[in-house]
């Protein structure tokens, strides 16, 4: 009786198939033909960057640099006060909101904290700053230009830092990214941002914990205006150059190239109107 039955499925099986034309695939209902893969990584950093404060149009590390002292509580407002006095601002003359400036006295911890996580992600994706590893020396009395050892030696491991923090919070959210498909690349964008807003915290935090070990060594393979790459003494290389920031661990693509922690995470985005799906896939006549 098995027998006998399994025969009558195989033959009902072949007429099913003797019924369709050689080589052609019935439509599926479910497919988004207005849908495309696109990395999540340039989503994330766009949605980073718009975090990230200016002051008249450009970065001041300076002023970051206070406003993250009051985010982490390093930093008192008298002491904040003083900085601006000695800036020739006043900071009883900077309103709590509207300004740039307002971060610097307005008292609001979690604004403090978001600018400063978005100010350290994007500082780390961003051409360096020769003055942060550039000094003036005199060489018979004629200034020369020469690379501060010392300040180098601080700039590394916080960079190292910054880059790993990023690949880490980056792919957290590029995974929750995934897990909504279908969206805008606005969508997605602003979900991004609304996220890493939250993880602000967390950011600094991971900061702090991927800090290299004072034992770390590192050796400067270049240092100009196209190109600033370094190596690590535990399998770390940073690079960034025209197309920004590339950091691999042993070898694996940590962060760039459209990867974090070694893989790319694409996003099925609504990248067209739905109705080009029927000039993609025109009814048979």
């Amino acid at each position: 009786m098995k027998s006998g039955r399994l025969l009558t499925v195989f033959l009902l099986g072949l007429f099913a198939l003797a019924g369709c034309d050689k080589g052609t695939v019935p439509p599926s209902t479910n497919v988004q033909r207005h849908w495309v893969e696109v990395p999540a990584l340039p989503i994330i950093q766009e949605a980073v960057f718009s975090l990230a404060p200016s002051f008249n149009g450009q970065r001041n590390p300076k002023l970051m640099e206070q406003v993250c002292g009051l985010a982490s509580g390093e930093l008192r407002q008298e002491q904040v006060n003083a900085f601006l006095a000695q800036q020739r601002v006043d900071p009883l003359q900077i309103p709590t909101q509207g300004s740039p400036l307002s971060l610097l006295v307005n008292g609001d911890k979690s604004s403090q904290t978001t600018a400063c996580a978005a100010h350290l992600a994007t500082t780390v994706l961003s051409p360096v700053d020769a003055a942060d590893i550039i000094t003036t020396a005199n060489a018979s009395g004629t200034p020369v230009l020469q690379i501060d050892n010392a300040r180098l030696n601080q700039v590394l491991p916080v960079k190292i830092a910054e880059a790993r923090a990023n690949a880490d919070v980056f792919a957290l959210i590029a995974a929750e990214l995934q897990r909504r498909p279908g969206l805008k690349v606005s969508d997605y964008r602003q979900q991004a941002k609304d996220m890493f807003v939250r993880l602000a915290p967390v950011y600094l935090e991971r900061v702090k914990q991927q800090l290299p070990l004072a034992s770390v060594t590192y050796k400067v393979s270049q240092i100009d205006a196209e190109r600033f790459s370094f190596n690590t003494s535990t399998g770390a290389s940073y690079e960034y150059a025209g197309d920004g920031l590339v950091l691999h661990q042993n070898g694996i693509v940590w962060y760039g190239r459209g990867k974090l922690l070694g893989r790319e995470y694409p996003l099925q985005v609504a990248y067209f109107p739905e109705s080009v799906g029927a000039l993609l896939a025109p009814e048979a006549k």
